[in-house]
């Protein structure tokens, strides 16, 4: 996964901590979605035992078809931690080569 791609939804997950309109939410978890699917692919490719749950769970609760109701400050918590959590793999998911 592109660097630009991994920074660019984590910038987005944490400006989600921010009170911001509605839409801007609706376009977040769309991103998420995408951005998490695609890392538990990666993650999965290399033969990673737990992270490839961890993004498919959080890319389930990001989903936009059947939305997860949760309270304002709850979702703040899991931009936040959702963000963070991209941040620190950025390295696992930058990766090209395979685990053999």
């Amino acid at each position: 996964m592109p660097l630009p791609v991994i920074f660019i939804a984590a910038g987005l997950l944490l400006l989600g901590f921010m009170p911001l309109p509605y839409g801007y939410y609706t376009f977040l978890r769309i991103v998420a979605t995408i951005v998490f699917v695609w890392g538990a692919f990666v993650l999965h490719e290399q033969k990673e035992p737990v992270l490839p749950w961890v993004f498919g769970l959080v890319a389930i609760l990001f989903n936009p078809f059947i939305p997860v109701h949760l309270p304002k400050d709850i979702w703040a918590g899991i931009d936040l931690v959702a963000g963070c959590l991209l941040i620190a793999t950025h390295t696992k998911l930058a990766k090209k080569e395979v685990k053999e």
